[in-house]
């Protein structure tokens, strides 16, 4: 009983800590690429394009490996 006892408690304590570590995810990858959402200077928006280049209105899908 007691060596379940201490496996419930561990998994428990896991448990908890993993879920504490995914609270601090940040909701955008750059602070930078969030500007792109709020701004409409067109200059600025592509000075943004080109350090987020996969951000914006429309879909731009990586090139194609050739390995």
């Amino acid at each position: 009983m007691k060596t379940i006892n201490r496996v419930v408690g561990i998994f428990v304590l896991a448990t908890s800590a993993l879920l504490a570590a995914c609270k601090d995810k940040a909701a955008v990858a750059s602070p930078v690429c969030a500007d792109l959402a709020r701004t409409s200077d067109p200059a600025r928006r592509a000075e943004l394009l080109k350090k987020c280049p996969r951000s914006g209105p429309v879909f731009k899908p990586s090139e194609k490996k050739q390995w």
